[in-house]
């Protein structure tokens, strides 16, 4: 293909990941698009044959971009390379499901919901050596409304990404649980309001049944394997719950920023750090509850 993509309100279903491959020849341009309402991508693999610098992340240089699609699927697709994201949803895209892909090699994040999307479930998908965040919820200032009632289940997700395990960077209604993070140069689990990106409020967001391992690896940033950071606005009612949370690269876990931290509560997680320090709670009214190694 040398052009995008575009599929609309319809079923595209290959024949398996290892029989139907569709190859992308144009790094600038090479998106599968999936619109209308009912639109399914199924049973193949996506491959860019080469990739150029992220530069400006044009939509158009995604490997899958999901534009304000309704009750969409994205199912056992192998997403390989892209120079921007491997699987975007945006524009509003809501009552869709990601489930069952590998992604690997992208430029941008591996899995990225923004721009009023909601409604979605990411659940068993395998997210591998991405150029940015693994799973990524992100609202910027400029949506009326944040990405919202977002689950993310069962991934697993690390070998080396170049920032964050799964982040949450303004968005309300989020669930992460029963996923593995591991190996990714910023922190495993990030949720975050960030002034630089001009991002909205976050509120409700639940971390349940998580392992977390050797994450934060990149310095000087030196990432705690989970981090709540306030660079501005407002972050409330957020819990982790039961997650196993183990050898941070330099720290357990960190709750910090100059932006307004609330409620963050810590029940029945497991930690088990050697590097650095245990706990940083430099903001916000912290619960702890039941937790080990704290």
């Amino acid at each position: 293909m040398s052009k995008i993509l575009t599929i609309d309100s319809i079923r595209l279903e290959g024949a398996g990941k290892e029989s139907t491959v569709l190859v992308s020849t144009n790094p600038d341009g090479g998106s599968i698009d999936l619109k209308g309402d009912g639109v399914q991508l199924r049973n193949l693999k996506h491959a860019y044959q080469t990739t150029i610098p992220r530069g400006n992340g044009a939509h158009d240089k995604n490997n899958i971009t999901v534009r304000s699609a309704t009750n969409f699927v994205i199912d056992n697709v192998y997403v390989s390379k892209s120079s921007t994201a491997g699987i975007m949803m945006a524009y509003g895209s809501n009552n869709g499901v990601v489930s069952n892909n590998v992604v690997e090699n992208t430029g941008a994040d591996g899995i990225h919901m923004t721009t009023e999307s909601h409604h979605i479930t990411v659940e068993n998908n395998t997210v591998t050596g991405v150029g940015d965040d693994g799973i990524a919820v992100v609202s910027y200032g400029t949506s009326p409304t944040p990405v919202n009632n977002i689950t993310v289940r069962g991934n697993n997700i690390g070998n080396f990404s170049k920032a964050r395990g799964i982040s949450v960077v303004g968005g309300v209604d989020v669930l992460i649980e029963n996923n593995k993070v591991a190996d990714t140069m910023m922190a495993g689990i990030y949720i975050s309001v960030e002034g630089s990106y001009n991002t909205l409020n976050v509120d409700r967001v639940k971390v349940v049944n998580n392992t977390i391992h050797h994450t934060g690896i990149q310095e000087p940033q030196n990432h705690p394997n989970v981090l709540v950071y306030g660079g501005k606005g407002t972050i409330d009612n957020v819990e982790f719950i039961g997650n196993t949370i183990t050898d941070g690269a330099h720290r357990g876990i960190g709750v910090w920023g100059d932006g307004t931290i609330k409620k963050v509560k810590f029940e029945r997680n497991t930690l088990v750090n050697k590097n650095g320090a245990a706990t940083t709670f430099k903001n916000g009214i912290i619960t702890l509850v039941d937790n080990i190694g704290f």
